[in-house]
Order: C-alpha cells, then sequence, then structure tokens
C-alpha cells in the first residue's frame, strides 16, 4: 500500500524539486541513449569503405542523435531539471508560480519520448535539421518522420509552458524581491525562457506546414507547386540559432555564479557586465540565422548583414570571458579542486569553439568549408561541450545541496582528466577534415584518413567511459553517504547570492554559507568535511 501510494504522490506532484528530479531522469536515461548512437556512428567510421552498420541505419543514427542531444538531454537536464530546482530555492519561494502548468509540462515528455522511440523503429533518416525535399517527400521517407515530428510538437509544447511558467515567477519575482535580481542564475533562465518563447512557435509552424505536405498534399516547401524548400531553412534556423544560447545560457549563468562566488569580494561590475552581456546575445543571437544559410544563394548585401552581426556576437561573448577569468585568477579557491578545473575546462574549449565559429561567420569561408567536418567540430565544441560541461558544474556544484552527501574529489579529477582528453582527441582533428573537403553526414571517406578518423573513435570511447564515470561517482556518494549538509528539510531554501555548499570526501577548502529555514536561519561552517560551528 505504501508503495502504490509513494508512486502516486510522484506522479501528481506538483513540488517543484520532484518535478525537476523527474526531468533529469529523462534527460539523463535519454544522454545515454544518444551517446549509444554516437557510439555506433564512430565504430562505423572505423573503417573506410566497409560499414559495420547499413547506411540507412546509419542516417537514422545521424538524425535521432542530435534530436535526442539537443531536445531530450541537455534542455530537460539544463532547463526543466535545474531550471525547475534552482528557481524557486534561489528566489526564497515555496514552488514557481503555476505548479500544474508545470507538471503537466513534465509529463509531456513521456508520450514524446514515446513517440520518438516509435520513430526509431519505423526509421528517419532525414537528418535533424529537417530539411525539404528528403523531409517532404513520402517515396524518400517513412512514417518514422510523422512521429519524429510528432514528438518534436509534443517537446516544443512542453519547453513553451515551462517558458510561461519561469517568465511568471521570475516577472512577479523581480518586482517584488529587490535580492533576487542580483542573481546572475535567475537572470539567464529568464532569458532563456523568453528565448524559448518567441522561437519555438516558428518551429511548430514549419513542422506543421510540412506534415501537411507529407500528409495533405499541400505544397508550401514544394518548388513543383509553386513553393520554397529556403522557407523551411529561414523558419527552421530562426529556431535553430537561437537554440544554441537557450543551451547554453544556463551554462553561462552556473559559470558565472560559480565565478562570483569564488571570487574574494563580490565584483559589482563582472555582475552588471555578466547580466547585459547574455541580454546582448539574446538581441544578436535572434537576428542571425542566415548564416547557417550563406550557400543557398542570399544576396551579396544580406550575407554581409548576416555574417557582420554574427562576428558583433563575439564581443558580448568576450565581456564574458574575461570576466570569469578575472574572477578565477583573483579566487581564493584551491587551483587544484575539480569545480576549478571544469570551469578553466568549459572556459578554454568553448573559447577555442567560438574562434572556429568566427572562422565560419565569414561568408566566403562558409561557402568552402560547409556541411564538412569543419562545422561538425565547431559545433560540438561550442554548444555540446560548453553544454555538457556546464550540466557537470551544476551537478558538482549543488550535490552536496540536493543529496546532502559530498563527492570524491580525487575521482572527479580523474574524470575532468578523462573527459578532456577524450573531448579533445574526439573532436579536434575534425577541423582537419574539414579543412580538407571531407562531407559530414556521409558514412564512408577516402582510406588516407583512416588512422585520424581511428583517433576520433578512440576519442568517443574516451568521452563515453567518462560520462559514465560521472554518474559512477554520484553513485559512489549515495553509497558511501559522506555528510556534507546534514538533513535538509523541505521548507529549506537557499538565501541568494550565498556560496554553494560544494563538498568532497578529501581536503577540500574551508567554505561557509547560510541556510535559511522557514525557523530560523543558520550559519554553518566547514573545514575538511567537518563541521565546525
Amino acid at each position: 500500500m505504501y508503495s502504490i501510494n509513494n508512486f502516486f504522490s510522484w506522479l501528481f506532484t506538483l513540488d517543484h524539486k520532484r518535478i525537476g528530479l523527474l526531468y533529469t531522469i529523462v534527460g539523463i536515461w535519454s544522454g545515454f541513449v544518444g551517446l549509444s548512437f554516437s557510439l555506433l556512428i564512430r565504430i562505423s567510421f572505423l573503417e573506410p569503405y566497409y560499414n559495420v552498420i547499413s547506411t540507412d541505419c546509419y542516417n537514422f543514427l545521424i538524425t535521432n542523435h542530435g534530436i535526442i542531444m539537443i531536445f531530450f538531454f541537455l534542455m530537460p537536464i539544463l532547463i526543466g531539471g535545474f531550471g525547475n530546482y534552482l528557481i524557486p530555492l534561489l528566489g526564497g519561494l515555496s514552488d514557481l508560480n503555476l505548479p500544474r502548468l508545470n507538471a503537466l509540462s513534465a509529463w509531456l515528455l513521456v508520450p514524446s519520448v514515446i513517440f520518438l522511440v516509435v520513430s526509431m523503429c519505423l526509421g528517419a533518416g532525414i537528418g535533424w535539421t529537417f530539411y525539404p525535399p528528403l523531409s517532404s517527400s513520402l517515396f524518400t521517407s517513412s512514417k518514422g518522420v510523422d512521429f519524429l515530428m510528432f514528438s518534436l510538437h509534443l517537446a516544443g509544447v512542453s519547453s513553451i509552458f515551462s517558458s510561461i511558467n519561469f517568465i511568471c515567477t521570475l516577472y512577479s519575482l523581480f518586482s517584488t524581491n529587490l535580492v533576487a535580481r542580483s542573481s546572475i542564475i535567475l537572470w539567464t533562465y529568464f532569458f532563456t525562457s523568453v528565448l524559448l518563447l518567441v522561437t519555438l512557435p516558428v518551429l511548430a509552424a514549419a513542422i506543421t506546414i510540412l506534415l501537411f505536405d507529407r500528409n495533405f498534399g499541400s505544397a508550401f516547401f514544394d518548388p513543383l507547386g509553386g513553393g520554397d524548400p529556403v522557407l523551411f531553412q529561414h523558419m527552421f534556423w530562426f529556431f535553430g540559432h537561437p537554440e544554441v544560447y537557450v543551451l547554453i545560457l544556463p551554462g553561462f549563468g552556473i559559470i558565472s555564479h560559480v565565478c562570483l562566488n569564488m571570487g574574494c569580494a563580490p565584483d559589482v561590475f563582472g555582475f552588471y557586465g555578466l547580466v547585459f552581456a547574455s541580454f546582448a546575445i539574446v538581441c544578436l543571437g535572434s537576428s542571425v540565422w542566415g548564416h547557417h544559410m550563406f550557400t543557398v544563394g542570399l544576396d551579396v548585401k544580406t550575407a554581409v548583414f548576416f555574417s557582420s552581426v554574427t562576428m558583433v556576437i563575439g564581443v558580448p561573448t568576450g565581456i564574458k570571458v574575461f570576466t570569469w577569468l578575472y574572477m578565477l585568477l583573483n579566487s581564493r579557491v584551491n587551483k587544484m579542486d575539480p569545480i576549478y578545473w571544469w570551469v578553466l575546462s568549459l572556459i578554454i574549449l568553448f573559447t577555442f569553439g567560438g574562434v572556429t565559429g568566427i572562422v565560419l561567420s565569414a561568408c566566403v569561408l562558409d561557402n568552402v568549408l560547409h556541411d564538412t567536418w569543419f562545422v561538425v567540430a565547431h559545433f560540438h565544441y561550442v554548444m555540446s561541450l560548453g553544454s555538457y560541461i556546464s550540466i557537470i558544474i551544476m551537478f558538482i556544484w549543488w550535490w552536496p545541496l540536493i543529496t546532502g552527501v559530498s563527492l570524491n574529489k580525487y575521482l572527479l579529477q580523474c574524470q575532468c582528466v578523462l573527459s578532456n582528453i577524450g573531448f579533445n582527441l574526439c573532436f579536434f582533428p575534425m577541423h582537419y577534415f574539414g579543412l580538407c573537403g571531407l562531407p559530414r553526414r556521409v558514412c564512408m571517406y577516402e582510406s588516407s584518413f583512416n588512422w585520424i578518423n581511428t583517433v576520433c573513435s578512440i576519442g568517443s570511447f574516451i568521452s563515453a567511459f567518462s560520462g559514465c564515470f560521472f554518474v559512477f561517482i554520484l553513485w559512489e556518494s549515495l553509497c558511501n553517504r559522506n555528510v556534507a549538509l546534514g538533513s535538509f528539510g523541505a521548507a529549506s531554501t537557499i538565501t541568494n547570492m550565498i556560496l554553494s555548499p560544494i563538498a568532497y570526501h578529501n581536503n577540500f577548502f574551508t567554505y561557509t554559507f547560510s541556510v535559511n529555514y522557514s525557523y530560523g536561519v543558520y550559519h554553518m561552517h566547514w573545514k575538511d568535511n567537518v563541521y565546525v560551528g
């Protein structure tokens, strides 16, 4: 009877912490599915001409890997999981303003994942960008495409509901709570929600029109009926490019929060610079979708506009990077601390990916490098590694608060080193492939690239192992139950801009923080995992 009641308490829960945990569970499961697809892709590249998997299956893997990683791994964890958990805690609220809408948005992910699995079984080898005429023709694509698009519809509705909830909560919070305005994480989640609310309906409209073209005889994207397939690209990338910032802005928020809290003193200029840089990224990022389309025949003035504005995005991004570096240099944190290593890794990898993005922003160079492995390398350095590392940092930074147990410092150091080796072995050689003109999404290649592709595959295996290793570190902390904070009650909230209670089992530095319970404020002081006052 207890188990049934416990099941229904989770099924009908309105608690933001439980809903955040549900998002995180779905995201972790989807992440490992997408990771397995990427490993199958790399296994296929171990031989230049003989493919372990069929070409049709290869196309299915390429399509589903991108969609799963973006819509079902990064977004549920970064926005749904940590957003649900952190926004009420950092704002001093008991829950979000619209808890029932919050629960609906979480449970909409379940049928979305079910339709995604159905599309995998039926097959959808059209690429994650859904470009017509390949996706609009019933002769070249199966019914799996319809299920995949319906899955994205449900995921988009879920994200829109979450965005409305976050915007309502944060707007009311900012208008009534002056202290909440000093949280950089809350501002980045507000900007992220605005971006989603503006761009997701455009993607929904594009997919709906594509479904009509496929099933009801319309010709919006068919040139034979007077349509234009380039229109779909405009609609898709109007969502697709801001989506990059949707996924990286929460990461920027946690990195900024970590750097601000690790500094010797509050850096007011750094805080305002980071907030306005985030706002500038939102504005500029919404107006540069055309740089994905330099090869479709844009006129010179349009190409120059998109190219110039894309380069300008490097200015607010550079403000963020230099502010983070300044605060890290003035940090009181031990330089051997894993959180320091991960923050530095994100800055280095994201900056390198940003530099290659500046290269691709030049329309002349993009015409040469378009649809080559250079684009794949840039995309993964910026979004995949940036968002993935920010997820790891969020787990390390907030795990002691969420679970009350500490993580093993030395295991985290080993995992950080392994991850960086795997990342760079896998993705860095892809720049060379692109410069040599090797096309992406093609499962065969010239045999002289075989040894470099083998290096990439080894790097992907190391990266996959490091991801599994991180899950093991979390599991090990729960098994050993090394107490970091004691027991937190359901009514506890973290006072705004207070240091996050990171703790490790081994040789951790002194950390002071406050926990605001409903019946009083208690100040705790930790040194080497021992509560001293």
